[in-house]
């Protein structure tokens, strides 16, 4: 009896507790989607001709609890008030993003009790936009600059970070900021032919530009908080999915002082990069000295110089990671529609022409779900998912549905098939 009595007791405990998680998040969710349509509102969807404010959800990644501002098309969600709480199903990944769900676009955040007001805004805006930007005419796309998680790249992208630092403080005069920022990227860009720098910065430096533009924050600070982003920033060891966070707001608060109605150009084709280009002298071919020479005018030879020794060290690990793929044996994916999910701030490791290794990510299909901190790598094509392999792994969470099994094709290969 007395066992009883205290496993009724422990299990009273833990649902009043889940219940008090949940009153919060309803409380501190009801709070920040009031303050969200109020920037909106007084957007009234002038910045890019679109409402951002629609179908907006956060999720407990604890719990899956779902949190929205409006009724899903199935009808599921249970209203309380103002507010709609359900459940997000298991197939759908976990992230702050924009997502289908139930026949219609969604911005979803994750609900996080230690995010400050000012911070939720702002994700609630950027994801926001993501949800539109197709309305508006930019399409999504994935980082095709794998060049900035190498040593090189990544040190000719901290230049230029630096360059656009000074410049948002108003540190000399900003056309010639401007000007030499430029005159890195051109460097780098003709260095690195390969890439898909500017059609990036506008699908995800657009999100973060719009984050900042519609911020309730005063106007005079606003540059002064994004200079601060890129000063963190420039402790990173690789930019290939983050680099747009930081370039994307810096050169859009400069278009806004250079061409008021720049946001035109964008919605019909152009980049932030072409627009920029088409108002800065730049010479015909920029080469390394003179790369050396702008270091050397914004004091960032030192700094470069020990962030270069510090990503040597990075060398090894990445040969570390790499050999793991090589001598292990593979899961292999066919990507015929895998949604997946992974830190964009982590650094990527380019696998010879085979692929790149994202380190951790969560890969959800008709098969189940595979969550993995251990490496997984995308084929150049995009066409499969490789994970090394092996039973019992405890880096892996691996749940196949009913019907999936996994199967050895050779000594080195497995794939997951229906039974």
């Amino acid at each position: 009896m007395l066992m009883l009595l205290v496993a009724t007791n422990m299990l009273l405990c833990v649902t009043a507790c889940s219940q008090n998680v949940q009153n919060q998040m309803e409380r501190e969710c009801e709070s920040a989607l009031k303050q969200f349509k109020t920037v909106c509102d007084a957007d009234g969807g002038a910045l890019w001709g679109q409402q951002l404010f629609g179908p907006t959800m956060f999720v407990d990644p604890n719990t899956r609890s779902v949190v929205a501002n409006q009724q899903n098309k199935s009808g599921s969600f249970v209203q309380k008030g103002d507010l709609y709480c359900g459940q997000l199903p298991e197939e759908i990944n976990l992230a702050n993003t924009s997502l289908d769900y139930c026949g219609e676009r969604w911005t979803c955040v994750m609900w996080d009790k230690g995010r400050d007001a000012i911070s939720t805004t702002h994700l609630l805006i950027h994801e926001s936009w993501h949800r539109i930007q197709n309305e508006i005419g930019i399409p999504p796309i994935t980082s095709q600059n794998q060049h900035l998680d190498v040593m090189e790249g990544a040190l000719l992208m901290k230049l230029e970070l630096m360059i656009l630092e000074d410049l948002l403080i108003e540190k000399g005069s900003i056309d010639q900021h401007l000007h030499d920022a430029l005159m890195v990227r051109k460097y780098r860009q003709t260095k690195f032919p390969d890439w898909n720098e500017k059609h990036f910065e506008c699908h995800e430096g657009l999100a973060e530009y719009t984050a900042y533009k519609l911020l309730p924050i005063d106007e005079k600070y606003k540059k002064g908080v994004i200079a601060a982003a890129i000063k963190k920033g420039l402790d990173a060891d690789g930019y290939c999915n983050s680099f747009a966070y930081l370039t994307g707001p810096a050169y859009g608060f400069v278009l806004d002082d250079m061409m008021p109605n720049w946001r035109d150009s964008i919605r019909i084709g152009m980049t932030m990069q072409d627009l920029l280009i088409s108002r800065i002298n730049l010479p015909e071919s920029v080469d390394e000295e003179d790369v050396i020479n702008l270091a050397e005018t914004y004091q960032a030879t030192e700094f470069l110089q020990s962030e270069g020794n510090r990503l040597e060290a990075q060398i090894l690990i990445d040969a570390a990671i790499k050999d793991r793929f090589t001598t292990s044996k593979w899961l292999m994916i066919p990507n015929n529609g895998i949604n997946f999910t992974f830190n964009p701030n982590e650094h990527l490791v380019k696998y010879d022409s085979i692929g790149t290794i994202y380190q951790t990510m969560r890969l959800s299909g008709d098969f189940g779900t595979i969550e993995t901190d251990n490496g997984v790598m995308i084929t150049s094509d995009w066409s499969c998912f490789i994970l090394p392999y092996s039973e019992g792994d405890q880096n892996v969470q691996i749940r196949l549905e009913g019907g999936y099994d996994i199967e050895k094709v050779d000594d080195k290969l497995y794939q997951i098939k229906l039974k």
